[in-house]
């Protein structure tokens, strides 16, 4: 049975770490936002050592933080939102693209709405211009449309038809990646972690281990395939974890709908989906080398790190350097991996999500967080201040 979100390990973490976080004493650990007046009391406060918020610090906030006493800090950099919303994060991406190459291919091509509504109507008449040519309603292209600031798979849809096209607030459209890599005929994504203490010099740290997030009913990538179906299609846990399936053991996946990264390596190792087939078959091993396999997922890693990377470089010249000593940021990278192996970003969380609804959960998340303030040297600024009373 999976534990409660802010299962007792979890809280237990935060609790030890004497963090200002926006959720009331013995609550799950689960950042909420909070009266303005209670972010003011933080800085008057001198028993505190990191000031944990899902959303974003005032300006003011930032300018005070300049002023904090040693070891205090805040957990988002001023103006990091520039890869953190979607539409902030395509128009960046973009001009690193114009600049750099098609080294920054790794984001799907997309349109901003309804500013560039003409445009996407244009890519959308020439990407379908071949149903003139004999082709079906169902042979169009496939678009994802997301809200430009809004988090857990909310408000998104896919469309084939722009007749089905409707929103009430700024959106993205997206070209749907069609063929991504599945595992037992599920579509997966992975949630990497990544810890940045600098951005003036650069200084990031990508978590070894992350959540390979799973949709739970099997992947359909034929023309006929149900858009609606959102548990085939997405990838979100918010959204399948309400899914009938979710519980029950599925082709190798088996039951939930996440696995951690070292079930992943093992997946890779033993061959994938073919070698899961013949040992459920009795037909014997697929013969794949373990190194193989290894050698794989390394590739994969090392093109995931590039993406990171990459995508951190945007906001070297965006974030002010006099607010760099006193942040840090703990980033969600959302990764697809296509079928021929190459990682498309989705988008970058900028408060991801820290509780607990599984064991694959706690198997990440609380060495993540021992981890998290290791770097931040918490423990020693605690040890400080308590041989200083």
């Amino acid at each position: 049975q999976h534990p409660p979100t802010g299962s007792p390990a979890v809280c237990a973490a935060i609790a030890a770490l004497n963090l200002n976080v926006d959720t009331p004493p013995g609550q799950p650990f689960s950042p909420r936002k909070a009266p303005a007046e209670k972010h003011a009391e933080v800085y008057k406060a001198n028993g505190w050592h990191m000031s944990w918020r899902s959303g974003r610090f005032k300006p003011s906030e930032y300018t005070s933080a300049g002023r904090l006493k040693g070891g205090q800090r805040l957990n988002h950099f001023p103006k990091s939102g520039a890869i953190t919303r979607k539409d902030t994060l395509m128009r960046h991406i973009r001009k690193m693209r114009k600049i750099h190459g098609a080294v920054y291919d790794f984001l799907p091509d997309g349109f901003l709405l309804p500013s560039e509504y003409t445009k996407f109507v244009e890519e959308y008449t020439r990407s379908n211009s071949d149903l003139s040519k004999g082709g079906g309603a169902n042979d169009r292209t496939i678009w994802i449309c997301k809200p430009s600031d809004s988090s857990r798979g909310r408000g998104v849809f896919l469309i084939r038809d722009l007749n089905e096209l409707a929103y009430d607030q700024q959106y993205i459209a997206q070209r749907y990646i069609d063929r991504p890599l599945t595992i037992g005929g599920y579509k997966f994504d992975l949630r990497l972690y990544v810890l940045v203490t600098s951005f003036h010099p650069m200084r990031a740290y990508l978590y070894k281990d992350g959540l390979v997030r799973f949709g739970t009913e099997k992947y359909d990538a034929s023309n006929s395939s149900d858009l609606s179906n959102l548990f085939s299609h997405l990838t979100n846990s918010s959204i399948n974890k309400y899914s009938p399936s979710l519980s029950s053991e599925k082709e190798v996946i088996g039951a939930g709908c996440k696995w951690d990264f070292h079930q992943l390596r093992a997946w890779f190792r033993m061959g994938g989906d073919a070698a899961a087939s013949a040992a459920t078959s009795g037909s014997g091993g697929s013969g794949v080398d373990e190194a193989v396999g290894d050698a794989l997922y390394e590739a994969l890693w090392s093109r995931i790190r590039n993406v990171i990377n990459l995508t951190l470089l945007v906001l070297t010249p965006i974030v002010p350097a006099r607010d760099d000593a006193a942040c840090f940021e703990l980033f969600g990278f959302d990764i697809l991996v296509d079928d021929a192996m190459n990682p498309i970003l989705l988008e970058v969380n900028c408060s991801p999500a820290l509780g607990a609804d599984c064991p694959a959960d706690l198997r990440v998340k609380i060495p993540l967080l021992s981890d998290l303030t290791d770097l931040l040297d918490i423990e020693e600024s605690v040890r400080s201040q308590l041989a200083a009373q």
